[in-house]
């Protein structure tokens, strides 16, 4: 092969062919069982959502390599990438790699150059929260099995040579508890599309140290750093029908769910028996309705001291909506995850009424409502609770 038979092909995200060619790739690279590929499903679907492009590298008609531009900085209105390389047959030339793709311009990154993590020192007794050492890694690897059940990330993306946004963990008396990942992202609504902004990617936490306020810990941690650099908007995917996950994004951290996606992610495993829809949430810890996260203000609702609220559907049955009401209630299932393993059908039908009412209420444009709580009713129903967006998301106090 010579420097001039090589040539880069921007993939697009919206062409019919997009899952396959991923899937494609991920095996000419040896999925599943290379450890420095990304789980397909985030390529598939988040990645191009946070501003992230992959690119394939042929010399004639043979793939001979392909990376993942990761968004990274913003330089006088122009995006600049990390470009996190995998090579299929021989090193490819980095000056040649960085001319080809020189409308987005972008560091040249390959999994093995991920080696600097933070100095090795003693943790303190209790709990301690911050940047990843060396040693860490392994445990890290071992906690996302445990609570995901599927392919972990891998842990070069915690490296101060990749430079993620958010690379932090937790640990209890010296051992690791907890971990939170996330990448760089350009844009971030409400905020302006070409506003750097953080896409917290996952977070895993040992069950024994659930009901702690690790997880918020996590959070908290990430939003000070995010603010320390400038970074006002922190994004994230959640199941909408998992409610200890919703108690913690808007009940303690005071984000707010503006996005709706049905089957975001193509995936099926343990958390995820039926259709895999999200929220995307958005956390503006700066405001003053999302700072209340930083300052352990949580609230604790009952859906019968709200006003003028519109409750959607008991259970899977969808009720009357009169028109325009103040703020909107939707039921969701107490335990989201055991009741896809014992009544499927019954999930099923939990997630597509569900998935209606998301799709017809929630959004950010005229008319749509933002989820912004949790309420509960005398029997311990848990609801999401929606009002119009406005400058109450985003105003700071």
């Amino acid at each position: 092969m010579t420097d001039s038979t090589l040539t880069a092909h921007y993939l697009d995200p919206t062409a019919p062919d997009w899952s396959a060619t991923i899937d494609r790739l991920w095996q000419q690279s040896g999925a599943p069982q290379n450890p420095t590929l990304l789980p397909p499903h985030f390529v598939k679907s988040t990645f191009p959502r946070m501003g992230g492009i992959v690119v394939e590298f042929r010399a004639g008609d043979c793939t001979v390599g392909f990376g993942m531009l990761f968004p990274r900085t913003i330089i006088n209105g122009q995006r600049h990438y990390t470009l996190r390389l995998h090579e299929l047959h021989e090193r490819l030339p980095d000056d040649v790699l960085r001319a080809l793709i020189a409308a987005t311009p972008a560091t040249v990154y390959r999994p093995a150059d991920g080696v600097t993590f933070a100095p090795k020192r003693p943790r303190p007794a209790g709990l301690w929260i911050g940047t990843p050492q060396a040693d860490d890694t392994t445990a890290i690897t071992a906690l996302y099995r445990s609570v995901w059940g599927s392919q972990p990330y891998p842990t070069d993306l915690f490296s101060a040579e990749f430079a993620p946004g958010t690379a932090l963990v937790a640990t209890v008396d010296g051992q690791v508890a907890g971990f939170l990942l996330g990448f760089w992202r350009f844009g971030c609504h409400p905020i302006a599309d070409n506003e750097l902004a953080i896409e917290s990617q996952v977070m895993a936490v040992d069950p024994a140290y659930r009901n702690h306020g690790l997880a918020t810990r996590l959070k908290q941690e990430q939003a000070r750093l995010a603010l320390s650099q400038g970074v006002r908007c922190i994004h994230w995917t959640v199941d909408p029908l998992q409610l200890p996950n919703a108690l913690l994004n808007f009940n303690h951290l005071h984000a707010v769910a503006g996005e709706f996606v049905r089957g975001y992610y193509p995936v099926h495993n343990e958390l995820n028996l039926v259709t895999a829809s999200r929220f995307g949430i958005t956390w503006l810890p700066a405001s003053a309705h999302g700072s209340k996260g930083l300052h352990n203000q949580r609230d604790r609702l009952l859906i019968t001291d709200l006003p003028d609220i519109a409750i959607l559907n008991d259970g899977p049955r969808l009720l009357r909506a009169p028109h325009a009401p103040a703020q909107i209630a939707i039921a969701i299932p107490q335990q989201w995850t055991e009741l896809q393993h014992r009544d499927r059908n019954l999930a099923i039908a939990w997630r597509d009424a569900t998935d209606e009412l998301f799709a017809r209420w929630i959004g950010w444009d005229a008319g749509k409502y933002v989820i912004y709580a949790v309420a509960r009713d005398p029997a311990g129903t848990g609801y999401l609770v929606g009002k119009p967006a406005g400058s109450w998301v985003w105003e700071e106090g």
